[in-house]
């Protein structure tokens, strides 16, 4: 069901749909409104003709394929705005760990410490232009910005794990520091080669969990 009410899924199924619309309504309609135009003022001296000289049905012609490109474009653009506004968004949410939890950290021998960060996720495993991303911040000691975590391990139902690193060689992480955890949904173009944002909505999500506040309780 999380396959078939994928983003990019209904968007084509409802574009396929207005496709089909805008061929009939074009094939019943477009004659009805050329038969539908005023004929061509003839000369006094002669009689109307029962058939339409080949010049004005050349021009007739014209004028049904002119109005057909317009019903065409306007119907697409319609489908194209009902389209994004009906598809469903993406979702995310961390499930561990879990807001004001307290983490043991791993530290690695370049000084930087680890821990698993794991969520589910909704119309974005089936969608190869979104990721999910975790970012942190270093909220006690206080360091500015969020730092770019890679990008997480995906599995088919929605659900996702990853590792995300805290701290270098300088700063390294110790008992009792205070993290912010954040989540997004957003492509991989947005992050690109950056490792660190002031802001998530700089990366442009399509969908970002809450804020998950936790401490470190213990390094290892």
């Amino acid at each position: 069901m999380g396959n078939l009410l994928a983003s990019d899924t209904l968007g084509q199924i409802i574009q396929a749909i207005g496709a089909i619309i805008v061929a009939v309504v074009t094939y019943v309609v477009g004659p009805i409104v050329v038969s539908r135009l005023p004929p061509k003022p003839q000369p006094e001296e002669l009689p109307s003709p029962t058939q339409q000289p080949p010049a004005e049905q050349k021009s007739n012609r014209l004028l049904y394929a002119i109005a057909s490109g317009i019903m065409a474009a306007i119907t697409f653009v319609a489908i194209g705005l009902v389209s994004s506004a009906l598809a469903p968004s993406p979702t995310v949410e961390i499930t561990s760990p879990r807001d004001g939890e307290s983490i043991e950290v791993q530290i690695a021998e370049t000084g930087s410490g680890s821990f698993f960060v794991s969520g589910n996720s909704e119309r974005v495993a089936a969608n190869p232009d979104m990721r999910v991303y975790t970012l942190v911040h270093p909220a006690d000691p206080y360091a500015a910005g969020w730092w770019i975590q890679p990008s997480v391990v995906m599995d088919l139902d929605g659900s996702w794990s990853g590792q995300a690193w805290i701290g270098d060689p300088d700063f390294p992480p110790h008992a009792g520091d205070k993290l912010d955890v954040l989540a997004i949904v957003t492509s991989p173009s947005q992050i690109q080669n950056r490792s660190k944002v002031d802001d998530p909505q700089d990366l442009k999500p399509r969908a970002q969990s809450y804020i998950v506040s936790v401490s470190i309780k213990a390094t290892r």
